[in-house]
């Protein structure tokens, strides 16, 4: 039987617009995730839950892979709390980690917008780097025709 290929998604910047709740809030990212409750106030990034989705759909084995802000206990509870209530299909697939460098195998993928942290750089396969303008539409086309034969 072969191997179902992961991706791991992380939360903030990827699928979850903490950066538009900063904007708006006009309040810096370090005073916002003191913040208890915080992340279930944000909003889902346009097109990313359809794009998750997507990337399920294509045989994936898709998890969440996100840091929590350091000392912040609720922020943990908070970040998994959003998952239940907007992608329920990864309920049990969340991973809550500060080095995201221990994860995956060949084959297997990352999408962050912070490569630079929680020792993304150190993933053993595929980095995909949400920044510079590459976001869902590019990962998407990458692992359309990398995709795992079902």
């Amino acid at each position: 039987m072969p191997t179902r290929h992961r991706v791991f998604i992380d939360m903030d910047g990827v699928i979850v617009d903490f950066d538009k709740y900063k904007r708006e809030h006009a309040v810096e990212g370090e005073r916002l995730v003191k913040q208890q409750g915080i992340y279930l106030k944000m909003e889902p990034i346009p097109g990313a839950l359809e794009a998750v989705r997507s990337v399920i759909s294509m045989g994936y084995d898709v998890w969440i892979a996100t840091k929590p802000p350091t000392g912040m206990a609720g922020a943990y509870a908070d970040k998994a709390e959003w998952i239940f209530r907007t992608l329920p299909e990864l309920k049990r697939k969340i991973i809550i980690t500060h080095d995201k460098g221990l994860l995956g195998d060949s084959g297997d993928y990352l999408l962050d917008d912070r490569p630079h942290a929680a020792n993304c750089e150190q993933f053993k396969v595929w980095l995909m780097r949400f920044i510079d303008g590459f976001h869902w539409e590019q990962a998407l086309t990458i692992l359309r025709k990398n995709q795992p034969n079902n």
